[in-house]
């Protein structure tokens, strides 16, 4: 879906980072199938040269499925209930007979993670004011070379010149060829979609003053989407499937991320997953 209009930059503009993308939401695979039909496509502007054509999905039958599983990582360790949904989605995988793979990476989380927040914050950086934008130039200027102030990375990203952009964005161009030669003998990759399930609302607390509490352990309010961020960077389909609900009725469930342009290969395993999930 289009993101003008909405972060990292106001009403108005024209232009938009592709670090993010929106929805859309459904109430099922089979909604977010249906959706795909009618949203999917060229701009009006560019409609008159190209079509998009997304290929049918890979298989029919979940057991047919090669699968990558990434179920925690030391960089941003999720909690007890999201691995143990990691965990009984793994043994649902094995029990219809699919090729799961658990050991091999695309990419390290902690590389990955690092690039998408300073070319986020590079690309938000565009809807500051100029007398802001001024004072976070001046800021990061003034930073010390060894600083370890949860700002600096921010402050760095936001105002970086753009040769180091352009060095970023190489890198970004590399880290996608990666997850290419992964995809290479793998459908779908599986992960946790967050490290917990939903938090507590914290509209109009600061956002330097909010965090996210993982198995009592504080933790940056950023990691609350490291995981999704692992597509986003690298501009490949994913989906958030819900599967469960905690104690508390909150929604748990994985995301399921899949080669470029293989989104109806997501959607069909979701239908397939979430019927096998059930049944478990």
């Amino acid at each position: 879906m289009p993101n003008r209009g909405h972060l990292p930059r106001p009403p108005g503009w024209l232009t938009t980072s592709d670090m993010l993308a929106l929805g859309p939401l459904g109430r099922s695979p089979a909604d977010l199938d249906l959706a795909l039909g009618v949203l999917a496509g060229p701009a009006p502007e560019e409609a008159a040269a190209w079509r998009l054509e997304l290929p049918a999905p890979r298989h029919e039958r979940l057991g047919d499925h090669r699968i990558g599983l990434w179920a925690d990582d030391p960089y941003c360790p999720v909690d007890e209930a999201t691995r143990a949904l990691l965990e009984q989605v793994a043994g649902v995988l094995h029990a219809a007979g699919c090729a799961v793979d658990a050991a091999t990476r695309p990419v390290g989380m902690a590389e990955s993670d690092r690039l998408f927040q300073s070319l986020m914050f590079a690309g938000g950086s565009a809807g500051a004011g100029e007398e802001a934008f001024a004072a976070e130039v001046e800021a990061a200027a003034a930073l010390p070379d060894d600083t370890a102030s949860p700002a600096a990375p921010y402050l760095r990203a936001r105002t970086m010149r753009h040769r180091a952009w352009l060095l970023a964005a190489e890198e970004r161009r590399r880290l996608r060829e990666r997850w290419t030669a992964y995809f290479a003998g793998l459908d779908v990759l599986v992960t946790p979609a967050a490290p917990t399930a939903a938090g507590p609302d914290l509209t109009g607390v600061p956002v330097a003053e909010r965090h996210i509490t993982v198995d009592g352990v504080r933790r940056s309010y950023w990691q609350q989407t490291t995981w999704l961020g692992l597509a986003g960077l690298a501009g490949l389909p994913a989906a958030t499937v819900p599967l469960t609900r905690t104690p508390d009725g909150l929604p748990l469930g994985i995301q399921l991320i899949g080669p470029p342009y293989a989104d109806r290969t997501l959607t069909r395993l979701a239908t397939l997953l979430t019927g096998a999930f059930a049944e478990h």
